[in-house]
């Protein structure tokens, strides 16, 4: 036996002597006296006298056992073995269980045995061990601290749920980690409840193992035969023209199990109506595509959702993908014509408008509209391609115009001629944008512009395109054009810029298209003339389908990829600055509704995502907006880790690994104090005083 105040026992021991002392410093010496008329009184009442001396002794006893008890009560008296040889300081565990929440635990009944083994572990606690309890994702949630109450804890597993997070045990094991440091003694134990999955591990670095007197045990509840099958992937364009026969829509499905697939059915829905179902046959742990058409038949412009879904099986969550897409009537390019001339066919854009109006039903549908300036913000926001065609004058505002224009996702086309002056565009086009990121609008420098129109001597052709760039695609097949029969007389030298992508360029090595992507927008530069002024490629079969591939591609495949938001991702919404302060719905995919106000620009930031579907913005008077939210199929391969091999990753294998904690009086001190706390033998000795001290007034009160 210990004590942590060792002087209170002596103190009690003292004070018990006292009753004693008094007892006999009080007694009195009975005087003998001879009555012969008492004398036979003497014998009836020896009785009385005798028990009367048996209860003032028994108060004397209890006195002196209150006024011992009461010291020992105070010194705090406990039984430990010596912390030099106790195993682990202490006969008291401490323990954190993790219970992992992730998606993967929804295959079959792996959660439901989850909680069973979870609860199992904690009944092999005793009722003195602390024990803390951490769900887990992506993501740790400490449920219930370190010395919480069983039943609490027993609960709070009981009512655990499952989410749609990925699996990351990192930061579980960092904060059970936490938690056992705050302990300086008994055993730590660790206990993780979960299927292992290999994705889980992948954040865990060499350094990333546990304090060196902390144990762990894997619970594996993974099932023993894994089938699973996911959707993985949905390669969609944003936007489709309706009169387009030839949209494709590409799902991935992934097989992550060792047996063959066959004839499994894929399906394609859109607006909640069935398009296409088809069948795949999958390899074990492989991939295989599906590709749609996407069939729309509304004559009107609007945002349509869909999904792709596939069989179901035993984890049902990743079966099923959403996207959604933009329908066209046309595509609406702007042009600003910087060189208009009485007769036609020397007007800057008299090939341009042929061209893209003036071929029936062969080419894209395109609404095109024309100037001589540069059109106002809110008339820009109208337009999916702007075309400035040998334009000249750009002045500040219009230059800052532009830039939002393009970063906010729009589609530009900057082409050379006589008007331009490269200065200008440097000095408008080549500022940083405020709230861009892009150091310049222009994919590249313009020098100088080289060659001789009028004479025609001389010409470039443009010798090389890369035919792997959507534009250029279709001319990669043989007789699907050649636009090497083109001539340029006349052209700007110019570097591409670091972040700009040269997609044809002549033979003598310089530019002849370049690209670049800013904000969410793209910006194409054509070094030459759009009309014949300075090339006779206008009159060349490619120069109609090449305008048409440029206009599908600016309009259709803008250059912010389509946002590919995960489960639990924050969301922002781009309202109109007029929309300000005004408040909107957005729905969740269990259509359960939550009202928001925009911000000062007009915009919300969203991150009630914590499931997967379709979500939908509604504002007073503007059409509806919709965005998805996936799930991460990295979750959708069930292959566990080796318990083995993950004990020897955390807590290490050799002797310097596991030392045991340094016994420093302050752990020695902490480890008493927590025994003693443990214990609580103080309470019930105070109980014991208690209980004495009410059977003392109840006894002398009878005396």
């Amino acid at each position: 036996m210990g004590f942590l105040a060792g002087a209170f026992a002596v103190v009690g021991a003292v004070g018990a002597s006292i009753p004693l002392i008094i007892h006999l410093l009080n007694r009195e010496r009975a005087r003998r006296l001879v009555f012969s008329t008492v004398r036979f009184i003497q014998m009836s009442h020896q009785t009385n006298v005798q028990r009367h001396k048996l209860k003032r002794l028994l108060l004397l006893l209890m006195r002196i056992l209150m006024l011992l008890l009461l010291g020992f009560a105070f010194s705090r008296p406990f039984f430990a073995e010596n912390p030099e040889t106790a195993p682990a300081l202490g006969g008291v565990r401490n323990a954190v269980i993790i219970l992992d929440t992730s998606y993967s635990m929804q295959y079959a009944d792996v959660f439901a045995d989850a909680k069973k083994e979870a609860i199992k572990r904690l009944d092999s606690l005793e009722s003195a061990d602390a024990v803390a309890l951490i769900l887990s994702a992506d993501k740790a949630r400490q449920v219930l601290p370190i010395d919480s109450e069983h039943s609490h804890i027993r609960s709070a597993i009981e009512n655990a749920e499952i989410t749609n997070y990925t699996t990351d045990y990192l930061d579980a094991f960092q904060t059970a980690d936490q938690i056992l440091k705050t302990v300086s003694v008994g055993q730590k134990q660790i206990f993780l409840v979960a299927d292992l999955q290999k994705s889980g591990w992948e954040n865990f670095l060499e350094t990333d193992r546990l304090s060196p007197d902390v144990d762990i045990e894997f619970i594996d509840v993974s099932a023993e035969q894994q089938n699973n099958r996911a959707v993985t992937a949905i390669n969609a364009p944003p936007v489709v023209l309706l009169d387009q026969k030839d949209t494709e829509l590409v799902a991935r499905i992934h097989n992550y199990s060792t047996e063959r697939v066959e004839n499994l059915p894929v399906s394609l829905f859109i607006d909640n109506d069935k398009v296409e179902t088809m069948q795949l046959d999958i390899e074990p742990n492989d991939s295989s595509d599906a590709a749609f058409r996407i069939k729309i038949d509304l004559q009107t412009e609007a945002a349509h959702t869909g999904r792709v879904e596939i069989e179901s099986d035993a984890l049902d969550i990743d079966n099923v993908r959403y996207f959604t897409v933009q329908s066209m009537k046309s595509i609406k390019v702007h042009c600003v014509n910087g060189e208009r001339k009485r007769n036609d066919i020397d007007d800057e854009t008299f090939f341009l408008t042929r061209a893209l109006v003036d071929v029936g039903d062969e080419g894209v549908p395109i609404d095109y509209t024309e100037s001589t300036s540069i059109p106002s913000t809110d008339a820009m926001q109208r337009y999916d391609v702007l075309i400035l065609a040998n334009v000249g004058k750009i002045g500040a505002t219009e230059a800052e115009n532009l830039k939002a224009y393009v970063n906010a996702g729009g589609g530009l086309i900057l082409t050379m001629g006589d008007q331009v002056d490269s200065g200008v565009y440097q000095q408008q086009l080549g500022q940083q944008h405020p709230g861009g990121t892009e150091a310049s609008l222009l994919p590249c420098t313009l020098m100088q512009a080289v060659g001789d129109p009028i004479g025609k001597q001389e010409f470039q052709v443009i010798a090389n395109v890369e035919y792997r760039h959507p534009i250029f695609t279709p001319f990669s097949n043989p007789n699907h054009g050649d636009f090497a029969k083109g001539r340029f007389f006349r052209y700007y030298q110019s570097t591409p810029t670091s972040d700009a992508t040269v997609i044809a360029v002549f033979d003598d090595g310089n530019p002849a298209v370049v690209e670049k992507v800013y904000g969410d927008g793209r910006v194409l530069c054509y070094t030459s003339t759009i009309d014949r002024e300075w090339n006779d490629l206008p009159i060349h079969g490619v120069y109609l389908p090449f305008l048409h591939e440029t206009m599908k591609y600016l309009a259709l495949k803008q250059a912010g990829k389509v946002p590919d938001y995960r489960v639990g991702d924050g969301v922002n919404y781009s309202g109109a600055k007029e929309s300000a302060g005004k408040e909107v719905a957005v729905f969740d995919p269990d259509r359960k509704e939550t009202r928001v106000t925009l911000n000062e620009q007009g915009n919300l930031f969203y991150e009630d995502t914590k499931n997967p579907g379709i979500y939908s913005v509604h504002q007073s008077g503007e059409q509806r907006h919709y965005f998805v939210i996936n799930v991460d199929t990295v979750e959708s391969d069930l292959s566990p880790r080796n318990p083995e091999e993950l004990t020897s990753m955390l807590v290490g294998t050799t002797e310097t690994d596991r030392t045991p904690t340094e016994l420093t009086p302050e752990v020695v001190k902490k480890y008493k104090e927590d025994v003693e706390r443990n214990q609580s033998l103080s309470t019930y000795l105070l109980l014991a005083v208690f209980a004495l001290a009410i059977g003392e007034m109840f006894l002398a009160n009878r005396v």
